[in-house]
């Protein structure tokens, strides 16, 4: 399995998430990597990665310019070496332990495994109204514009068939916050099956994503994400 983590400025909790995931997997019988994928960081996000490396085999760090979440996951995932994909968020707001139910669904023939914040079972800690809300608003605006009847495309961590799956990546166009909508919009439109598993999500108040200014540039990507003519 590779876990992918885009990470952007985020000296300040990266290290705690590596030890975290690192001690669960250590358990584990399959082999295992770590991605981290810095995205032009200005902190010493970089630099930590590297000292992490040098103790640690299994963890890899790939520096680029900054260009946003979705390039940096697609970088990722196209020089990742596991059969199995892990997207993960640098907050680590799901537990852990979590990760074993993603690889149950994959192993019993699902390709694209998606955390869910709404699905049933699925329960929120920490998060304001306001931000619910948002997220909600955004969520319609997603089925409507696209047609696809998922409940939470923005949830940061998804588990992938590479099989299956890599083309989705090899033409992934989205850079910014909205690749995940571009990945399930080609994927609903072709063969390769999805399924929502309802997780445990803790809200982290650090978020990088800017209110105003990044749900416009979400919703433009949507609606060019609709007007594109793929071939998944």
């Amino acid at each position: 399995m590779s876990i992918v983590i885009p990470a952007y400025n985020e000296g300040k909790r990266i290290s705690d998430t590596l030890d975290t995931i690192i001690y669960y997997l250590r358990s584990k019988s399959y082999t295992w990597e770590i991605l981290v994928v810095d995205d032009g960081s200005t902190d010493n996000t970089m630099d930590l990665l590297r000292e992490y490396t040098r103790s640690e085999h299994r963890v890899r760090c790939i520096g680029i310019k900054h260009i946003g979440k979705g390039g940096a996951v697609r970088h990722g995932i196209l020089e990742s070496y596991g059969c199995y994909l892990f997207m993960c968020d640098a907050d680590l707001s799901m537990p852990i332990e979590t990760i074993q139910l993603f690889l149950d669904k994959i192993s019993a023939g699902i390709d694209i495994v998606i955390g869910s914040r709404e699905a049933a079972g699925s329960r929120r800690f920490n998060e304001s109204s306001k931000r619910h809300i948002r997220g909600r608003v955004f969520n319609q605006l997603v089925r409507f514009l696209t047609g696809i009847n998922i409940q939470d495309t923005q949830c940061g961590f998804k588990c992938f068939n590479k099989a299956r799956t890599i083309r989705l990546f090899e033409k992934l166009k989205t850079n910014g916050w909205a690749f995940d909508v571009e990945i399930l919009y080609k994927a609903l439109n072709s063969d390769i099956t999805v399924h929502e598993l309802p997780i445990d999500w803790h809200h982290n108040t650090d978020s990088k994503v800017r209110n105003l200014q990044d749900s416009i540039r979400m919703l433009i990507d949507v609606v060019l994400i609709r007007l594109r003519k793929y071939n998944a």
